[in-house]
């Protein structure tokens, strides 16, 4: 959680020192995107009186917070150099990206969250909707409740005959409550999570040449980090309690593995560029001395400084 908290203030830190350059705008507003499902659900995190707030929700009120600062701290750094973020010309595009990103998250989560609807083992039971709205005191429902067949604990419901009409049918985004439209929400997050930063990735790829931008790859990486920490804690889980987060630890994994091929291709571009420059300073150099790189014809004496 404190790697997530610090991505933010570092990446607005190095809008106002630096500017936009290298800084895609489609990245920062789908995270804007991603954090505003992924904490949807305000009232089961926030308490009612605020003098019983916890680090929990002040870590997701600063992360939302830092989400929404870059955008406004990007307007208004290209507002002192007399241009804006988002016009008319490239507002279509940006939008147009962004629809890349999150359909295929949404597409994805629909299917794979932790709903009475997903496709995936999660563990979790189909309980009629009675039992949200007025839940027995007694902790073993399957007594107090005389449920229906149909109702019965979590069974994946995929198989290798499914079809897409089964995978893309709306009666589950039909019939879903208020609290498996939040579990779609948060798995949407997730995934989008994972594949958000590529923009910001092709972007700054395109415009690094000789020096590597610490503070934008410093925010970078402390939201890779971020969700490392969260794999291996999914990990010791599992080994602990034999409980773990396939949507949580897909997401992270591809997460953390888009930031460090970004990396690498990131330096290796820079030893390229570098290399290039240091090879045509040293054909410029010949050019105007063809002598350049050969031995020396006179003798050049030395002067032996140890006897003074």
């Amino acid at each position: 959680d404190v790697a997530a908290v610090l991505t933010h203030p570092v990446l607005v830190g190095r809008i106002l020192r630096r500017g936009n350059s290298g800084i895609s705008v489609t990245s920062q507003l789908l995270h804007v995107v991603l954090f505003s499902l992924r904490y949807a659900d305000t009232e089961s995190w926030l308490p009612r009186n605020l003098m019983y707030i916890q680090w929990p929700a002040i870590a997701r009120i600063i992360i939302f917070g830092g989400a929404i600062a870059i955008p406004i701290a990007m307007a208004y750094r290209a507002s002192t150099e007399g241009r804006i973020i988002l016009s008319r010309a490239n507002t279509s595009r940006v939008l147009s990206e962004m629809l890349i990103y999150m359909v295929p998250a949404f597409l994805i989560a629909y299917r794979f969250n932790y709903t009475c609807f997903s496709w995936v083992d999660n563990g979790s039971f189909c309980l009629p909707p009675q039992y949200f709205l007025n839940p027995p005191e007694d902790t073993d429902v399957w007594d107090d409740w005389d449920l229906p067949e149909t109702w019965h604990p979590q069974t994946p419901s995929y198989s290798p005959f499914s079809t897409l009409l089964d995978y893309f049918s709306v009666r589950d985004l039909v019939n879903m409550d208020k609290r498996q439209a939040y579990e779609v929400a948060w798995s949407t997050s997730i995934f989008l999570a994972a594949i958000a930063d590529i923009p910001q990735y092709i972007t700054y790829y395109r415009h690094v040449q000789k020096k590597v931008d610490w503070w934008l790859v410093s925010s970078l990486a402390l939201a890779a980090l971020s969700r490392t920490f969260y794999m291996v804690h999914w990990v010791l889980r599992y080994i602990g309690f034999w409980s773990w987060d396939p949507v949580g630890f897909v997401g992270g994994l591809v997460q953390v593995l888009a930031f460090l091929l970004f990396l690498v291709l990131v330096v290796k571009k820079v030893i390229d560029v570098l290399s290039e420059s240091n090879k045509d300073l040293e054909a410029q150099i010949r050019e105007f001395d063809p002598r350049w790189g050969q031995g020396s014809e006179a003798e050049i004496p030395v002067v032996d400084v140890e006897k003074k």
